[in-house]
């Protein structure tokens, strides 16, 4: 038994969700099963900014999803920002808002490989005739034309070939490993580390992973590997972005989303 099977066996025998994931609610239930006393709502202090994460939180982070839509993202990252210490209102904010530029808050996101052998020139020099040149400039060479042809999951055995715990194009890695979830969680060497993390096989991982519940928790993860909590803890949004996609691409709606979820954090504070 797996380490997130048995903790979904604990929360049955208490009478708690059985999501597998260790927070207030499913220790606060062993503690009044033990006689410490209280209700599980009580038996661990509340409080935390993550008890104010709702479908109103999340709108003023993602407006373009809808109420509905939203509605399952709650619990998944309750549960995920408990599990990795994201609990002041600045990680909260910076945690939903990061999600929701990069993925929509759309479930189910998996990278999308369909490149013509042109874009492959201008995103990768080694695919293109000239490789010196300007991006746009860039001729696809005769394996970019190959690969397009062949398809996303030629493409991804490639472009991801020999790197980030990858075997080479034969192996299938790649296309194994590609990005998915909200945060795009690409690479063996990070699925395999995150599959540890969950107590999972590498292929349970990578089914988990394209589920709500997993994608938030893999974000999760990644946002602790990646010791963004420290930087969530400092003014700007730039720092996390820097940490998230190794640049400062869509910087300004970043922000935008952070400062309205804040925002709407601290009102909800108030209402308490």
């Amino acid at each position: 038994m797996t380490l997130f099977e048995m903790t979904k066996e604990i929360q049955r025998r208490v009478g708690v969700a059985q999501d597998g994931v260790w927070g207030r609610d499913s220790a606060g239930a062993v503690l009044t099963a033990l006689g410490a006393g209280g209700s599980p709502a009580t038996a661990i202090a509340s409080g935390s900014p993550v008890d104010l994460v709702s479908v109103r939180i999340l709108r003023a982070a993602c407006p373009e999803r809808s109420e509905a839509q939203l509605l399952p993202w709650v619990g998944p990252i309750k549960a995920a920002c408990r599990r990795f210490d994201i609990d002041t209102i600045r990680r909260v904010a910076a945690f939903i808002s990061q999600m929701a530029h990069e993925s929509g808050l759309i479930p189910g996101r998996e990278e999308d490989l369909r490149y013509s052998a042109k874009r492959m020139a201008e995103v990768w020099a080694r695919y293109a005739v000239n490789p010196g040149a300007k991006p746009k400039d860039r001729q696809p060479n005769a394996l970019a034309q190959k690969l397009a042809a062949a398809g996303p999951q030629a493409i991804a055995n490639d472009i991801y070939a020999n790197r980030m715990g990858n075997g080479p194009p034969a192996s299938g890695d790649g296309w194994k490993n590609r990005g998915a979830g909200p945060g795009q969680l690409t690479g063996a060497d990070n699925w395999r580390a995150f599959a540890r993390a969950m107590g999972m096989t590498h292929d349970e991982a990578l089914a988990f992973g394209r589920t709500v519940e997993g994608g938030v928790m893999a974000f999760a993860w990644f946002w602790e590997e990646n010791d963004i909590n420290r930087l969530a803890d400092t003014p700007g949004v730039e720092d996390e972005t820097r940490r998230i996609n190794g640049g400062q691409h869509g910087v300004d709606d970043r922000r935008a989303r952070m400062n309205r979820t804040v925002a709407a954090l601290i009102e909800a504070e108030k209402g308490q």
